[in-house]
């Protein structure tokens, strides 16, 4: 894990700010982005909009992660959507697209062990090109532990 997120992370662990805070708090950021996107195809599909497609794509296939950077968050979601899911969860300013930036990559490539996206995703899609939107359970990503993922990023596994 590079330094940044380290310190991002033990940023919030220790309460990063005014607001007492936790590596559930970046799981709960994730949780938001993939809500908002409609789960894992419509991260895929959003990141693919937004230019990004070969970084995303990287991350469903079983290579490598391309990693990305704030500013390419915030083409695929609102800096003022990303702001708000941190205030919400306590993370402090201007540090949402960062994370974000360094968890997403792990996120879906966490939650398309395959290589692919999952086939409930792919069957709302109709089996072509992802769509946004799709609506999946609650968190957008239904089981998925997001703070958990985050916690064993903390570990170095």
């Amino acid at each position: 894990m590079s330094g940044f997120l380290s310190s991002a992370l033990g940023s919030l662990m220790q309460g990063g700010g005014s607001n007492t805070a936790n590596p559930a708090s970046a799981g709960n950021l994730l949780s938001e982005a993939f809500a908002s996107a409609g789960g894992v195809s419509g991260i895929v599909s959003k990141f693919q909009q937004a230019g990004l497609g070969d970084k995303v794509q990287s991350w469903v296939g079983q290579g490598g992660n391309i990693p990305i950077v704030a500013s390419e968050v915030e083409k695929v979601f609102p800096p003022q959507q990303i702001e708000s899911w941190a205030q919400a969860h306590g993370i402090p300013a201007g540090m949402a697209s960062q994370v974000l930036a360094h968890l997403l990559p792990h996120a879906v490539d966490s939650q398309t062990p395959d290589g692919q996206v999952p086939d409930q995703a792919i069957q709302a899609q109709g089996g072509g090109t992802p769509v946004t939107g799709t609506s999946q359970a609650g968190n957008g990503s239904p089981g998925f532990d997001f703070g958990g993922l985050v916690q064993r990023l903390m570990g170095g596994h």
